[in-house]
């Protein structure tokens, strides 16, 4: 399952209020990520699963696995975000055109990585539900 393939910038006429804004929506949304993971770990260990499920064991492994490197990434995502949070007051003070370009280039690699953290979890929950609609109990 893929959706849109590219990322695309759009962060060279926003305001600065515009720009914290949006941080702020993608920061609450990897804090609540932290539940939602937990609840799919939660999940693989219940017993619900289809007796003699063809290497049902090594598969929940592999998904725990995956839960955990999610995890791992959502939280350096977001201390990225937390520290370009912090560096947004530079722009502020920024009034040459270099100083934009940098600051705009910074954002759009955070942006980037939260793009592509969000590619990546949707293909994992496409994946997991996928995969738990053929082995769970009736």
């Amino acid at each position: 399952m893929e959706i849109i393939k590219n990322y695309k910038s759009y962060n060279d006429n926003k305001s600065i209020d515009e720009l914290q804004y949006n941080l702020s929506l993608e920061i609450d949304t990897l804090e609540n990520m932290k539940l939602e993971l937990a609840f799919y770990n939660h999940l693989l260990d219940k017993p619900i699963f289809k007796e003699h499920t063809i290497n049902l064991y090594e598969r929940l492994s592999d998904l725990k696995h995956e839960i955990q490197e999610l995890n791992t990434k959502r939280i350096d995502l977001l201390n990225a975000i937390y520290s370009h949070s912090n560096h947004i007051n530079i722009k502020i003070e920024c009034d040459d055109i270099a100083c934009d370009t940098f600051f705009i280039k910074e954002h759009d690699a955070i942006e980037l990585k939260i793009f592509n953290f969000n590619r990546t979890v949707a293909n994992f929950k496409y994946n997991l539900f996928q995969y738990l609609d053929s082995v769970l109990i009736n």
